[in-house]
């Protein structure tokens, strides 16, 4: 038996008194949450720093991690997105495979214990299968034009099975508004209510996003120009792309929104009216990556939102570290309780994804992990305990 104490402890929602001490068995997993004057202080492994739970990756695209360092900064979505097109096939499969093992290594290393990931293809599962880290696989579905929305939504539930037949988790997600008819959405949506499943949509990472929406115009145009899609069907809404297609999603269903980078107050107080299962996903540094600005996260916390964080890929970022998004945003926003950004990292993540009963939390005889985070705010270091 073992006997962890730090200079806090933070349970997954809350920091615990300082007395905290977690015991662990022979193999390093938690067994129990006792008080320090129930043992022997000479006993206890002592660490400066704060422990916490596993963390939570809510948002990853494993599938790109062969791009790291292939697309550069700050070209906006557009140009970023016709990148991974261009690039996303080049290398060999093994190849790919390959940079998502060694992806799956470093988070891992970084901490992360469950991980919402991307995928348009079954390329993942071998890496998946052999991981220590709880995966559920978003299989990521794409058509504009509602007529496409049937055949689109069958060949998802075809690829999904994949991962299911060899016991990984998953359900569908529709990629974002202004590659996913509303058609599209509800169907997906639906399933997942049925399924009692989480999805998940890339939301107004741009501000052209909200052009195309509600003007019909914008960068989108020169994207569906130059991969050769025609959208005469596509009729503007003169509304936000966010709540063009809020009251498509089920209700019930758990959704998550990632990147929210150009959402409004507005986006935000009448899509939370209209939905009451929202997640909002903070990938800070794809958005300076991709955009070079952030989300208004002083508004979301505001609003009681309901914060997750995300690494996004290594396409759009230089590592997979949950503790340098949480450092990016400690920097950006500095006056931002760092209870709330934990929570974002670990309870809220499990819960999203339907498994804090497992993760998440500091819980005994659980999945949850062990971490301690070393340094100051804005630099801190993650170390892996169990």
């Amino acid at each position: 038996m073992q006997f962890l104490g730090a200079t806090q402890v933070f349970s997954g929602k809350e920091f615990l008194p300082s007395n905290t001490i977690l015991v662990l068995d022979d193999v390093r997993k938690l067994i129990d949450i006792i008080s320090l004057n129930e043992i022997d202080e000479l006993k206890v492994e002592k660490h400066e720093g704060i422990i916490t739970p596993g963390f939570i990756n809510a948002h990853c695209h494993l599938e790109l991690s062969h791009l790291k360092d292939t697309i550069k900064k700050h070209t906006g979505i557009v140009d970023f997105g016709l990148g991974v097109m261009q690039h996303r096939n080049t290398l060999p499969e093994t190849l790919q495979i390959e940079a998502m093992v060694e992806a799956d290594k470093e988070m891992v290393k970084q901490g992360i214990v469950a991980v919402g990931d991307i995928s348009n293809t079954n390329l993942s599962i071998s890496t998946k299968k052999a991981s220590n880290i709880y995966y559920h696989t978003f299989v990521e579905l794409i058509a504009l034009n509602p007529e496409r929305a049937s055949i689109v939504f069958d060949n998802g539930q075809q690829l999904l099975l994949d991962f299911k037949n060899v016991s990984l988790h998953g359900s569908l997600a529709p990629h974002a508004p202004y590659s996913a008819s509303k058609e599209l959405i509800q169907l997906i949506s639906h399933y997942c209510f049925q399924n009692n499943s989480p999805t998940s949509i890339h939301n107004q990472e741009s501000k052209a996003e909200n052009d195309f929406f509600q003007f019909k115009i914008g960068d989108y145009l020169r994207l569906y120009e130059q991969i050769g899609l025609t959208i005469n069907y596509f009729t503007p809404t003169q509304k936000s792309s966010l709540l063009s297609i809020i009251d498509a999603f089920h209700p019930s269903v758990n959704t998550l929104l990632v990147h929210n980078t150009f959402s409004s107050n507005e986006d935000l107080k009448i899509s939370r009216q209209l939905h009451q299962q929202l997640f909002w996903c903070l990938c800070p540094n794809a958005n300076l990556y991709i955009e070079n600005t952030l989300p208004d996260i002083t508004e979301l916390i505001k609003q009681n939102c309901n914060l997750v964080i995300g690494t996004d890929s290594l396409a759009s970022n230089s590592g997979l570290s949950m503790i340098d998004e949480i450092n990016t945003i400690c920097k950006n926003f500095p006056k931002i309780p760092l209870d709330i950004l934990l929570q974002a990292a670990t309870f809220n993540g499990a819960y999203f994804l339907g498994i804090s009963h497992q993760y998440g939390e500091l819980n005994p005889n659980t999945n949850c992990g062990i971490n301690l985070i070393e340094g100051k705010k804005g630099e801190f270091r993650v170390k892996k305990l169990a």
